[in-house]
């Protein structure tokens, strides 16, 4: 039995480490208009930026770039926080056609809002499930035997002929 206020995991500890605290470490602040257009929609080089490698191979430094994407992704955060509903239907609604879950989307969105660590993490799991149903789809229109893996369906070529590189990667 877990004791009132400690918190237990199964998360090894660098697991742990790299999702609860890494992405915290730096507290730099960035403007959001540096990061989406005035239209909403991400600009992958402000991204990108802050995606690090190894030098010896050029692999991704996940830790590096967890850290430096850390900032990215609150500024983020607070400007979908700082939406109403309505303002988020209709800036970002359409967008989420092509999975066709575009409700499961919305409801997430109020979850995002004002939920419980619980139930943020069970609305993400929902939404990750649903992209992948979406880019299996995707995938399927440019290849055959859809990867079985979120990690190998992103690093598909199929995927990266029609999002672009830089969004996969990222």
């Amino acid at each position: 039995m877990a004791l009132p206020g400690l918190v237990t995991t199964c998360l090894s500890p660098p697991v742990h480490y790299a999702i609860c605290k890494l992405g915290f470490e730096n507290t730099d602040t960035y403007d959001i208009n540096n990061i989406l257009s005035g239209n909403g929609e991400v600009c992958w080089q402000a991204v990108t930026e802050h995606v690090c490698y190894l030098e010896s191979d050029q692999s991704v430094d996940y830790i590096k770039s967890i850290r430096s994407l850390g900032p990215v992704c609150e500024c983020v955060n607070l400007y979908f926080k700082s939406l109403t509903k309505e303002q988020f239907v209709i800036q970002y609604a359409s967008w989420f056609h092509w999975t066709n879950c575009t409700e499961v989307f919305l409801e997430v969105f109020d979850v995002l809002q004002y939920a419980q660590a619980t139930e943020v993490a069970l609305g993400l799991m929902k939404l990750t499930s649903c992209l992948e149903r979406a880019l299996g789809d995707v995938y399927l229109l440019k290849g055959n035997d859809c990867p079985f893996l979120l990690r190998d369906l992103l690093a598909s070529e199929q995927l990266a002929d029609v999002f672009g590189q830089a969004v996969v990667s990222t």
